[in-house]
C-alpha cells in the first residue's frame, strides 16, 4: 500500500535539506575562509618582520648598504627558507645562462674536474669544442696552478674558486705525465656534446649521456644509427653522473627506444595527476643495459626506470640520487627568475621506484679511487661495465639460441611439407599412369 506525505511535512522535509546543504557550506566555507586569512596572517607578519628588520638595519647598520646586493640576497633567502634543495632564485645572467644550457650550449671552460688523490684538480671531462678542447686539455691532465697559486698550498674547494672568479681567463699550469705546462683559457659559448659513443667488446655498443638538453635526442639518434651501421649487437646506455632536469628530451629518446605507452606522469600540489609524454608504436629490438649510479638523478632516474619497466633493458650499478620532482623557471619582472618545484613524477608503472630512487636489478659498487677516476679506467677495469657486458652478452646468446630453434622448428616443417608435397605428387602420378593403362586397355578391347 502507497504511503502518501502531506504538502506541509513534504515543505518541511525540503527545509530541513535545505538547511542541512546550507549548514555544510557554510562550514566548509569558514574552513576555507580561515585557512586563507590564517595564511594572509601569516604572510602580514612575515612582511611585518622583515620591514622592522630593514628599519632597524637602515637606522643603525654601520656601513654602506647596497640595494641591488641586498635585494637580491633577500630573494635568494625566501626561496631558501622554502627547504627544497632544487628550487633557486637565479640572478638575469644565471637564468639566460640556464635557458642556454636547456638549448644545448653553455658558457664556460667547458670542463669536468674533480679532486684527485693527491688534492690537485683532476680534468675528467672534456667537452667537444670548448676552451679546454681547444687549448689542447685532455681527461687525465692534472691542474696543479691556478692564476699563479699553487692548488695544494690554498686546497681543492680555494683553487676552484679562483678558476670561478678569474673571469672571462683565467690561467692555470696542467700537470700531463710529470710534465707542466702552462695554460690561459678564456671563457666563452660554445655548443654542449651531451653524447658520446664507442664500440667495446664484441660488437657491443655504448652510449654515454652526460645530461639532457634540446640537442640531446638528436646526439643520440645519430649516436646510435652509427653503432647500428657498425652492426652492434647490443647497446649499453651510460647514465652514470647525468644529473638530469629537462625531462622532455629524456623522453624523447625513450619515445625512439620504446613501443607505444606512458612515459612520465606528474602530480602537480592540488593532488592531480596527469600524463605528460608517452611513446608510439615504434621501437629498437636491441639488447640493452643501462648504467646507473648515486650521481643518477632526475631525468636519467626516469629513464632508467622506465626502460627496466618495458623491459627493454635492466640496470647495473648503484642506488640513484632520488630527485623525483619537477622544477619549472617563471621569470620576474627585474629580468632575474626563481625555479620552483611544481610536480612529482611517476613512471606510472612505480615498480623500480623506492623512496623515490631507483635500485639497479645488478648491484655493483665501485671502490673509491674507481669513483674518482672512473674517466680514466679502461673498458677491463671498470666493474660496472663489465657486468654489463657480461649480461648483454647472455641476452646475444639466449636470443640467438631462440632463433636458431625457431630456424629449426621452420626448417622441419619445410621438410615434412616437402615430403608431403613429394607424396603426393608421386600418388598422383601413379593415378595417372593406372589410369592411362586402364583407358588403353578399353580401347583395345573396342578394337
Amino acid at each position: 500500500m502507497n504511503k502518501k506525505i502531506s504538502l506541509g511535512m513534504a515543505v518541511s522535509i525540503a527545509a530541513i535539506i535545505a538547511a542541512f546543504a546550507v549548514v555544510i557550506t557554510y562550514t566548509a566555507a569558514i574552513r576555507i575562509f580561515d585557512s586563507r586569512m590564517s595564511s594572509v596572517t601569516e604572510r602580514q607578519n612575515m612582511y611585518q618582520v622583515l620591514s622592522e628588520i630593514d628599519m632597524k638595519v637602515r637606522q643603525h647598520y654601520y656601513g654602506d648598504i647596497s640595494e641591488n646586493y641586498l635585494q637580491k640576497n633577500i630573494s635568494h633567502g625566501y626561496i631558501m627558507g622554502l627547504g627544497d634543495p632544487y628550487s633557486g632564485y637565479l640572478s638575469a645572467d644565471e637564468y639566460q645562462l640556464a635557458l642556454n644550457e636547456s638549448l644545448g650550449y653553455t658558457f664556460g671552460l667547458g670542463m669536468d674536474v674533480d679532486k684527485s688523490s693527491e688534492g690537485y684538480i683532476l680534468v675528467n671531462v672534456v667537452y667537444g669544442g670548448s676552451p679546454a678542447d681547444k687549448a689542447g686539455i685532455k681527461a687525465g691532465d692534472l691542474i696543479v696552478n691556478v692564476e699563479g697559486t699553487d692548488v695544494i698550498t690554498v686546497g681543492y674547494d680555494k683553487a676552484i674558486s679562483l678558476i670561478s672568479e678569474a673571469s672571462p681567463k683565467v690561467s692555470v699550469v696542467l700537470s700531463r705525465k710529470g710534465k707542466k705546462s702552462a695554460y690561459e683559457l678564456t671563457r666563452s659559448k660554445f655548443e654542449t656534446k651531451s653524447v658520446s659513443h664507442r664500440m667495446t667488446g664484441q660488437n657491443i655498443g655504448v652510449i654515454k649521456i652526460y645530461e639532457f638538453n634540446a640537442k640531446t635526442p638528436e646526439q643520440f639518434n645519430s649516436a646510435l644509427n652509427k653503432l647500428r651501421n657498425k652492426n652492434a649487437e647490443g647497446v649499453i646506455i651510460d647514465l652514470r653522473d647525468n644529473g638530469g632536469v629537462n625531462y622532455q628530451y629524456a623522453c624523447e629518446i625513450l619515445d625512439t627506444l620504446l613501443p607505444a605507452g606512458k612515459l612520465m606522469s606528474v602530480t602537480d600540489r592540488n593532488g592531480n595527476s596527469s600524463v605528460r609524454y608517452t611513446s608510439d608504436t615504434n621501437f629498437i629490438d636491441l639488447p640493452m643495459e643501462v648504467l646507473i649510479n648515486e650521481g643518477t638523478e632526475g631525468a636519467a632516474e626516469l629513464f632508467a626506470a622506465v626502460m627496466m619497466n618495458y623491459g627493454q633493458a635492466e640496470s647495473i650499478g648503484t642506488r640513484t640520487a632520488g630527485h623525483d620532482t619537477v622544477q619549472e623557471m617563471f621569470q620576474l619582472s627585474n629580468g632575474c627568475a626563481v625555479r620552483i618545484t611544481t610536480g612529482k613524477w611517476s613512471d606510472d608503472m612505480g615498480e623500480v621506484i623506492t623512496d623515490g630512487s631507483v635500485a639497479p636489478q645488478f648491484e655493483v659498487a665501485m671502490t673509491t679511487y674507481q669513483k674518482t677516476n672512473r674517466y680514466l679506467l679502461s673498458d677491463e677495469s671498470d666493474p660496472q661495465l663489465q657486468t654489463a657486458l657480461d649480461r648483454i652478452y647472455s641476452t646475444i646468446s639466449m636470443r640467438k639460441e631462440a632463433l636458431a630453434e625457431e630456424q629449426e622448428d621452420v626448417s622441419a616443417t619445410d621438410a615434412v611439407s616437402t615430403t608431403k608435397s613429394e607424396e603426393t605428387t608421386t600418388q598422383q602420378a601413379e593415378e595417372s599412369t593406372t589410369a592411362k593403362t586402364t583407358a588403353s586397355t578399353k580401347k583395345s578391347k573396342k578394337k
